[in-house]
């Protein structure tokens, strides 16, 4: 644990104590770098009706190129009643990033890839509960879409029908089948109240989805260079 150096504000009474806390902020929140973020003044404790005993510190990236300043948020854990050892929940302002998409999947489905990256600066947020139901979409307009580039006359078709299904009748690659129904299962446990999956949860829906993205990928830059050198030509 650390030692800060803080001025408690409580009731509009203040006065300087010594609290402990778990850790500094070892990301940067702003610029995204790994660095060791160093606290700027003192703290600010106050104690809030919905979440407790909550502490503040200002911090300041390290490095040369960014040098922002942000605020680390902790709570003290309900373990330590009594006790002033908080622990770090996060971190603002923090800027959002989206994740880059190769031409490839730009091209089969953009909605796909700006309803991802909305879903992931909603996680960003802390928002993980909702996040969840957005990469389910996501991941419904990059299978659909990719079907649909494959067979444009069945469109209407691809469109109406249940992702599922979809993906079992309609996928013939077995790792884009394999990877797009899993994270069709765990897609679905985010819209539901009980859950199928216990025990994994929105990165490991994540993954699958990058997955299903990876392979996808690696269908079309195949299909690319076979069409781009076909068997027989001299």
């Amino acid at each position: 644990m650390f030692t800060i150096q803080l001025m408690v504000t409580c009731r509009g009474m203040g006065s300087g104590v010594q609290v402990k806390i778990d850790k500094y902020p070892d990301i940067c929140p702003q610029c995204h770098h790994a660095a060791e973020m160093r606290q700027v003044g003192t703290g600010h404790k106050s104690v809030t009706p919905n979440s407790g005993d909550r502490l503040e510190i200002v911090i300041q990236c390290p490095r040369e190129l960014c040098q922002k300043f942000s605020v680390a948020t902790y709570f003290r854990a309900l373990t330590t009643v009594g006790a002033e050892n908080y622990s770090y929940h996060s971190s603002k302002p923090q800027q959002l990033k989206d994740r880059s998409f190769s031409l490839t999947i730009l091209k089969i489905s953009p909605d796909f890839c700006e309803i991802f990256n909305q879903a992931q600066k909603t996680e960003q947020q802390q928002w993980g509960m909702v996040a969840g139901p957005g990469y389910r979409k996501a991941l419904e307009f990059l299978v659909k879409d990719y079907l649909c580039g494959l067979d444009p006359a069945k469109k209407e078709t691809i469109l109406a029908t249940l992702l599922g299904n979809l993906i079992a009748n309609h996928i013939d690659h077995p790792k884009i089948k394999a990877m797009a129904t899993r994270a069709t299962w765990l897609g679905n446990d985010e819209t539901h109240y009980l859950r199928k999956w216990v025990g994994k949860d929105l990165d490991d829906l994540k993954n699958l989805i990058e997955l299903t993205v990876h392979w996808i990928e690696i269908e079309e830059h195949t299909k690319d260079v076979v069409e781009d050198m076909p068997e027989g030509k001299k």
